[in-house]
């Protein structure tokens, strides 16, 4: 146990059992604690690494209710690149001062997960189901390769591990709608697992306009941190300004100009990009919403006394929605951005069968 503001304070020189004793010198330890000082988390980072052992895993858990200092920022992400290989980061923010997208980029880039508290929360029960993905991953080491339909700009580059209850999901382009197929590797509890799926990309669809904007605010999210690499700057920036007026997204070098009307557009010579991108995305919305809007009515009139002359054929029956599959659903189009959501899903499949198997043996 480590507590920090400026400066790290130890409370073991070395790991130690969570026992009665152990826990309720942790509590005292605690209860000690005044809180003063800036954040500065990277020498509470490092002082952590010492108590990693070559042959076990390493989980650390940040908890911080501060910003940490700005200037401290690349030297922080620098240090958790440079940890011990078996060493995984986990973060728990609390309250709403909590440098939130750095917190989640740790725990991102560190092979963790991380987790936010607020006032009204049930603690006990975040910490449990935190406990138990951290303690029980569901993928490690994940990665996927694409054969086919011409896939690229794939986001993000390095897929974090899975842990049971938090998605990953993955973003891309391609450029053929028939022949394309995914292989996923991983490891499953020290077992490796292979699996290939054949992808269904349809050549064009315009129901879902939101998916290609997600895709582009993730490469933004991933350009962003190039920014302050010197020799990346310009390149990032340029392509975060690309990036931003396509898909209208706002971000530090983007933003939005609102008028009137048409006229004003013109009298100060505003070119307006996105106006067949809006226009489609309301046909897309408005398709929606006449398809829940039917489906409101069908089970709306499901709903009350039947008349009993009707014969049951002739009764409206709700629609059922379709069992789930691990086959990986379609967006996009033929330049438009995929998700692979089925990840987590087999994975999870996977592990029940293999529980099965030991079961039945």
């Amino acid at each position: 146990m480590i507590t920090f503001n400026i400066a790290p304070r130890t409370l073991f020189s070395k790991l130690q059992p969570a026992n009665a004793k152990t826990l309720e010198r942790a509590r005292s330890f605690l209860a000690s604690r005044e809180a003063s000082g800036g954040t500065v988390l990277r020498s509470a980072l490092s002082t952590a690494y010492k108590y990693h052992q070559s042959d076990r895993l390493l989980n650390l858990v940040v908890f911080s209710d501060g910003m940490t200092e700005q200037d401290s920022r690349d030297q922080l992400m620098a240090a958790a690149k440079q940890r011990p290989a078996g060493v995984r980061i986990f973060c728990v923010g609390v309250g709403n001062e909590v440098n939130r997208p750095l917190m989640r980029q740790l725990a991102t880039d560190a092979g963790g997960l991380v987790a936010f508290l607020s006032r009204g929360d049930d603690f006990d029960r975040q910490a449990k189901a935190f406990r138990r993905k951290l303690t029980k991953p569901a993928m490690t080491d994940v990665k996927i390769a694409f054969d086919g339909g011409d896939i690229g700009e794939v986001e993000p580059r390095v897929i974090p591990n899975l842990y049971h209850g938090t998605p990953v999901r993955i973003y891309g382009r391609y450029g053929a709608a028939e022949g394309a197929k995914a292989k996923l590797t991983a490891d499953i509890n020290g077992r490796p697992f292979t699996q290939t799926i054949d992808l269904k990309l349809p050549a064009k669809d315009n129901d879902n306009p939101e998916i290609e904007r997600m895709w582009a605010w993730r490469r933004i999210q991933r350009l962003a941190k190039s920014v302050d690499i010197p020799a990346q700057r310009d390149a990032a920036i340029a392509e975060i300004v690309r990036l931003g007026e396509a898909y209208s997204i706002v971000t530090e070098h983007t933003s939005f100009i609102v008028l009137e009307n048409d006229a004003e557009y013109k009298r100060w010579r505003v070119e307006r990009r996105n106006a067949l991108r809006v226009q489609r995305d309301l046909a897309a919305r408005k398709r929606l919403t006449d398809q829940l809007e039917t489906m409101r009515s069908e089970a709306l009139a499901a709903l009350g006394p039947v008349d009993p002359r009707q014969r049951p054929a002739e009764r409206p029956q709700p629609r059922r929605a379709p069992m789930p599959s691990i086959s990986l659903p379609s967006f996009g189009g033929p330049v438009g951005p995929i998700i692979l959501a089925a990840v987590g899903a087999m994975g999870l499949v996977e592990l029940r069968r293999r529980r099965k198997r030991r079961n039945q043996q």
